[in-house]
């Protein structure tokens, strides 16, 4: 079996990043506009921010699997990659039982038993996606992961707005959002099983998979929660706020957060499974892209602060404003945890885990205290935007800085 050019791979997943994004944009964009009010828009906001923080955690998953997958010709079909799969989806079905038990009410009020199972859906859809993925980028089939990316986004831009558009009830617009996870998996399996199966090895056993993939669920887990989990956080902190406030607030941050760091997160793989094969002179390059990135950064939270009020207003017809120092927060904030998704890579692709893990676990349990310190909303918010990120890029900096000529997994994949 023939692997793809990295430069064509890279084109094919670049595009259906676009695709994507547009269709993901175009759903957070109508939604203010086309759900009957703030509060309907809250509800919506906090199930996908629920459902896509899990699938940020899940997408862990897919990243140790592209670590650990390399080709071999005809290999006999591996077992242990049916068996972490069955795993994953047996543990997933157990932890969504158990969040609709707990606390279901509340995160999940009116329908929560319907809501709670198309959560359930989507996951265990999303698990099917994340270990199919895994597979087809260490591979190098690269198209493959493109058409997944591509055939997901629009089977959910197409149902959801035939959601909003007839009105539909909670439970059938989060059914929406769930179910393309799995018709994609069914979709591109079905297309590219014989070229699948035997055609590689996994580098590790079951037992070892599944711990290393426990901390990149950790670490990917602690991404969510800063990139998709701050309108759920927002809810929880931020509940005695005014539901108009809270809906631009989450408003503005959906917007900005996904621009910057929705395509860098679609490039997880795509960046471990280039940077496993690198040396020192490719982890000197990534320094000086973070500086790059840095006056990038800058650049765009000084428009933000300009034109983003005026934004916001215009997209949600008047409904919703923000601040112009909210703005330039927010926009700084997001570059930050984009900076993040080009170090956690290379130091994956490294098998560096630890510190990985510790850098984005650090950002966010940082969120998570800053937003219940005893202050003022917006200095909470404020504080929970930039200084966690900020530092969990220092740790990981740090890290790449010290060991950039670590050489590639080919064992266990273990570090520290």
């Amino acid at each position: 079996m023939k692997a793809e050019d990295a430069r064509a791979g890279l084109r094919s997943i670049l595009i259906a990043t676009a695709v994507a994004g547009v269709l993901g944009y175009a759903i957070q964009l109508l939604a203010p506009a086309l759900l009957p009010d703030g509060s309907a828009y809250v509800t919506f906001s906090i199930y996908w921010s629920t459902l896509y923080l899990c699938v940020a955690a899940l997408s862990g998953v897919q990243q140790e699997v592209t670590r650990a997958s390399r080709p071999a010709d005809e290999s006999p079909p591996n077992a242990t990659v049916r068996s972490f799969a069955v795993t994953l989806i047996a543990i997933v079905l157990v932890a969504v039982t158990l969040v609709a038990l707990l606390v279901g009410p509340v995160v999940f009020p009116g329908a929560t038993a319907a809501l709670a199972a198309a959560l359930g859906v989507g996951l265990v859809g999303y698990v099917l996606v994340a270990v199919l993925g895994g597979v087809l980028y260490g591979l190098r089939l690269w198209t493959a992961v493109a058409w997944l990316t591509i055939i997901d986004a629009g089977f959910r831009a197409l149902l959801v707005l035939i959601g909003f558009a007839a009105g539909w009830a909670p439970e059938w617009i989060a059914l929406a959002v769930s179910l393309p996870f799995g018709l994609a998996f069914l979709l591109v399996w079905l297309r590219m099983r014989r070229r699948v199966v035997g055609a590689f090895r996994l580098d590790v056993r079951l037992g070892r998979l599944l711990a290393n993939t426990a901390g990149t669920v950790l670490a990917a887990a602690a991404l969510g929660l800063m990139m998709n989990g701050m309108p759920l956080l927002l809810g929880i902190a931020a509940a005695d706020t005014d539901p108009v406030v809270l809906a631009g607030l989450i408003l503005t941050i959906t917007l900005t957060r996904a621009p910057l760091v929705v395509p860098l997160l679609a490039l997880q793989s795509f960046l471990i499974s280039v940077f496993r094969e690198g040396g020192r002179a490719l982890m000197r390059r990534i320094l000086l892209a973070l500086a790059a990135a840095g006056v990038v950064v800058a650049v765009l939270a000084a428009l933000a602060w300009v034109v983003g009020p005026w934004a916001i207003y215009l997209i949600s017809r008047g409904q919703y404003s923000v601040s112009p120092w909210m703005m330039a927060t927010i926009t700084a904030g997001a570059g930050l945890v984009g900076m993040m998704c080009i170090t956690g890579p290379a130091l994956v692709g490294r098998s560096r885990h630890v510190p990985y893990t510790a850098g984005w676990v650090l950002a966010a349990l940082l969120t998570v205290a800053a937003m219940f310190v005893p202050l003022p909303f917006e200095v909470r918010l404020t504080l929970a935007l930039l200084v966690p990120p900020a530092v969990g890029l220092s740790v990981h900096v740090v890290a790449v800085w010290r060991h950039p000529e670590e050489l590639p997994a080919t064992g266990s994949g273990t570090s520290a």
